[in-house]
């Protein structure tokens, strides 16, 4: 659980990131309690300091003129901050001109960062002010060769250092780290942990003996999990935090394929902690059709056993028959039509005034399809051979789920889909199992978000 730490300052020729440039930068690795590696180094800005820049720092255009040019020193920040904390006094100050830098040359620079301004303030409350000069006064932490980088980082590492040690202290380090230790797995790599990409996907938690003990899914894995970490309100939160050893993930692009996603990994892998979604396989339905008379029959079977429209699947028999039951009464529809009644002739609840006559034709078709309709609306997913290409994709990818025949066939992704035809984005699906939790992720997604668009699958 070794975390390193870059303490970060910089000199630049104004306060604008987008207009400005930087000409120093001093760079301190820590691991909060001693100095691991360092570099600094002037920086040519291509364009002239002002003097009254110079004024301040000391740092004149003719230091500059030999001095290397970003883009010649970007790979050495990039090579010495990877994978460690952005710390600097004012850090979006500093962070916002490295990053512009960085955009410039076409590179996107990430990093999780820290402030020790903030830091302070919470540590080391009443002080009068938190400048750096004055912060260090109060602290009695030298400041030699204020207002060039490697002085003013120099001095931010040794009150890093005094934060770090008394937040570890007496807090666990719950500011540094945005959650305790306490009760963490020792052998949790919490480097890996903040650098986990704030995009959509799926993420998955290993113990000790490498066993998969928890699947989840979020639209930020990194927000997700860093809440899973601060979680110690419960005791199986506090008993899943303990055992955390290692945290892998896998990008999804779209939510709607991260719930599925997680969803048939759940069923797959049964990992302990994972409650909730460890339901055996859905394999009874069901199923509609209509008589000759024009009256829509439901009944319960098998999925194995049954070519009709299957509406909605269960994990058995019994449960399939009293889904039915609750729909049948909540849509005041025949039981005998769904295949709950027996009889000749009318059914029982026609005798007692609660059944409307479809059973005997006392009620047309029409009339009493517009309700059986609803039933059909209310448990299915309601489409038929179209693929939904959800449009909040969060990578350049764009993901696709197949619905075929009214059933869930499975998802994939293609470069671009203008100019694809149905089948070739047949091929580019990967079929996964139809089931009742699949079903309802679908027609959820469906109610709730707009952003999609539904393309036909060709016959």
């Amino acid at each position: 659980m070794n975390q390193l730490f870059s303490i970060v300052d910089i000199e630049t020729t104004g306060g604008s990131a987008r207009s400005e440039k930087i000409t120093e930068i001093a760079i301190y690795i820590t691991d909060g309690n001693k100095i691991i590696d360092s570099f600094t180094t002037l920086i040519n800005p291509e364009k002239r300091v002002p003097a009254f820049i110079t004024g301040i720092t000391g740092i004149t255009n003719e230091m500059l003129v030999d001095a290397p040019k970003f883009f010649e020193i970007a790979a050495r920040i990039v090579e010495i901050t990877k994978d460690t904390i952005f710390v600097a006094h004012n850090v979006n100050f500093d962070y916002n001109f490295i990053k512009q830098e960085f955009a410039q040359l076409g590179y996107k620079y990430r990093l999780n960062t820290l402030c020790t301004i903030k830091l302070s303030r919470i540590m080391f409350p009443g002080f009068k002010s938190y400048s750096l000069g004055n912060l260090c006064k109060s602290l009695n932490v030298k400041l030699e060769n204020q207002h060039r980088a490697f002085g003013d980082a120099l001095a931010t590492t040794e009150i890093f250092k005094m934060i770090f040690q008394k937040d570890m202290l007496e807090n666990q380090g719950v500011n540094i780290n945005g959650f305790s230790l306490n009760g963490l797995n020792p052998n949790l790599d919490l480097t890996r942990v903040k650098n986990l990409p704030e995009k959509c996907g799926v993420y998955y938690f290993y113990n000790s003996e490498k066993d998969l003990i928890y699947i989840g899914k979020s639209k930020n894995i990194y927000a997700r999990v860093m809440s899973h970490l601060r979680n110690e309100k419960t005791g199986k939160a506090i008993n899943m935090r303990s055992q955390i050893t290692h945290v892998d993930f896998e990008l999804t692009g779209s939510e709607l394929v991260a719930l599925l996603k997680e969803s048939h990994e759940i069923k797959l892998n049964k990992p302990v902690f994972n409650t909730a979604q460890r339901r055996t396989v859905n394999n009874w339905g069901i199923f509609a059709y209509c008589d000759d008379k024009g009256y829509k029959h439901f009944y319960v079977q098998h999925i194995d056993d049954c070519q009709n429209e299957c509406l909605n699947v269960y994990s058995s028999k019994i449960s399939a028959t009293e889904a039915l039951a609750r729909y049948c009464q909540k849509f005041n529809l025949c039981q005998k039509l769904c295949g709950l009644y027996q009889s000749a002739g009318a059914c029982f609840y026609y005798g007692l005034g609660e059944c409307k006559g479809a059973c005997i034709g006392a009620e047309s078709p029409n009339a009493y399809n517009k309700r059986a309709i609803e039933l059909v609306r209310e448990i299915s997913i309601n489409l038929n051979s179209v693929f939904i290409t959800p449009l909040d994709c969060d990578d350049e990818k764009q993901w696709i789920v197949a619905i075929k025949d009214n059933k869930y066939y499975g998802y994939g992704c293609v470069d671009e889909i203008t100019d694809l035809r149905g089948s070739e984005l047949i091929d580019a699906i990967k079929p996964f199992p139809d089931n009742r939790d699949v079903r309802q992720i679908i027609s959820t997604y469906l109610k709730v978000n707009k952003n999609y668009k539904l393309l036909k699958i060709p016959v």
